[in-house]
């Protein structure tokens, strides 16, 4: 299905709904509810009149914000299947638009004068009372009532449109029942009853349209977008910047372990524009075991970082024309870098327990992760004779080779389905001195009987072992793929 905006285009209407509403809702908390019903009439005119200039820029802010929501409605319609439906529903928010952008005009343009002359001229009172009763009737019950049918034109079709998240179909459901009660309210004069669904209809709405624009207003992807993407979960996540800053650390101690898997169990895993770097037939992946020395963001000093364990799985390929490396998942041992990972990186942290032990020549390792998770690893690195010849269960035909191959990658992917966008973090770090070591317990149970790999499908190839190497990750890149 065409469509007549771009997927920026859209979240800017959102944003814009957003952003105007509340200055709109600001003029009412701070100026205009003393201005309108409930209440005396004659006390209300009596603060129009006196606070003329600040009502009228109060009513001024309304403006654009019914300008706001029929564009927010036409993005909502652009993504939605029936686009004759979603055009009539944008037809009535216009109508409705119109209504209300006559009503504050008069406000604006009228209301003061007459609020003027409230105490002193029995018309203009008249006429002031008169107006100020059939404002609630008309733009609250009617042109509200027609921007509330067209919400649930375009909520039906959102139940109907294939992928739309039920989640964010039933939040909609949620808005246009509350905002059909305002209506009714208006409609039989009750303020007191207004005022109180008024906040409820805002505070349910403001924070929808925003996820409504993280969370399908962005699409952009050819085919269908997976539901784990469109989670509540997913789409906040989505609103949070991914690798705002530069970070910076020292990998102290750090070990590669380097799987080879059968590429038809490792592609399902990688994100749609990314290729597999396949050698002697097999698919890469590694597990970086590592002591990370004062994580920090790059402009911070070394004192303000923290020293923390660290296991990612990543998997070796390449995508727009690079090599590089995506990550499946993440561990560490400090909850702060977990949550933060988790939330500012697309590395996928889990807070998991690490622990290492010296015991002369011999390192040991063990991450005892959540039992659902099958990512234990219990290993003693044997680090009294490190070598640069590769094992025998080694495809590589070299030492250079495989360090080639398995190491020097220099940019890290991530793809987001719904936004056919790219996102590219280059890193910049010190020469991988690499020497080879053995595993005297060798269990990794991710790769060996977890979710997606077992014993048949992935082998350990090789060991590396690496010290004292500086690390820095550079600010996210985004490449748009959408043709």
């Amino acid at each position: 299905m065409d469509k007549y905006f771009s997927p920026k285009t859209r979240l800017s209407f959102a944003w814009a709904c957003v952003v105007v509403h509340v200055f709109a809702l600001l003029a009412v908390l701070l100026v205009l509810r003393n201005g309108i019903p409930p209440g005396d009439v004659a006390t209300r005119a009596a603060f129009v009149a006196e606070n003329a200039t600040a009502w009228r820029i109060g009513w001024a802010l309304w403006l654009p914000a019914s300008l706001a929501l029929v564009l927010f409605f036409a993005a909502w319609a652009d993504v939605l299947e029936y686009r004759a439906w979603g055009v009539i529903a944008v037809a009535l928010t216009l109508a409705g638009a119109l209504i209300d952008w006559v009503d504050e005009t008069i406000w604006i343009a009228l209301a003061p004068d007459l609020a003027a002359q409230f105490a002193s001229d029995a018309f203009a009172a008249s006429a002031y009372a008169l107006w100020d009763r059939a404002y609630v009737v008309i733009s609250m019950g009617l042109a509200n009532g027609l921007y509330t049918i067209g919400g649930v034109i375009l909520t039906g079709l959102a139940f109907k449109t294939r992928g739309f998240p039920k989640w964010l179909a039933s939040w909609s459901t949620i808005v246009w029942a509350l905002s059909f009660d305002l209506s009714i309210a208006a409609l039989i004069g009750d303020g007191v009853l207004i005022q109180i669904v008024s906040a409820l209809v805002f505070i349910a709405f403001l924070p929808w349209v925003v996820l409504m624009g993280y969370g399908w207003l962005m699409q952009n992807a050819r085919g269908d977008i997976p539901v784990s993407r469109t989670t509540f979960g997913a789409v906040v996540r989505s609103m949070v910047p991914k690798h705002p800053i530069p970070m910076h650390t020292v990998f102290r101690e750090c070990f590669l372990v380097n799987f080879a898997i059968k590429p038809e169990a490792l592609r399902p895993l990688i994100p749609k524009p990314m290729e597999l770097d396949v050698h002697g037939g097999e698919a890469y992946l590694s597990i970086v075991i590592a002591q990370m020395d004062q994580m920090r963001p790059a402009f911070v000093p070394r004192g303000f970082g923290i020293t923390h364990h660290q296991v990612v799985y990543r998997v070796v390929g390449r995508a727009n024309g690079e090599r590089g490396v995506c990550f499946l998942r993440s561990d560490a041992d400090n909850a702060l870098m977990s949550i933060a990972g988790d939330w500012l990186t697309f590395f996928r942290f889990h807070t998991t327990p690490i622990k290492t032990k010296r015991a002369g020549n011999r390192l040991s390792v063990d991450v005892t992760a959540a039992p659902r998770d099958h990512a234990d690893i219990h290993a003693t690195y044997d680090l009294a004779s490190p070598q640069r010849r590769l094992p025998a269960s080694s495809r590589f035909a070299s030492f250079d080779q495989a360090k080639e191959f398995l190491v020097q990658l220099f940019a890290a992917f991530a793809y987001d389905p719904l936004t056919n966008e790219l996102s590219v973090v280059h890193i910049q770090r010190g020469e991988w001195n690499i020497d080879v070591v053995d595993d005297k317990r060798a269990v990794y149970e991710w790769m060996q009987r977890g979710p997606h790999f077992n014993t048949q499908n992935a082998r350990l190839d090789s060991i590396f072992y690496v010290r004292a190497i500086p690390y820095t990750w550079h600010t996210l890149e985004k490449v748009n793929l959408a043709k």
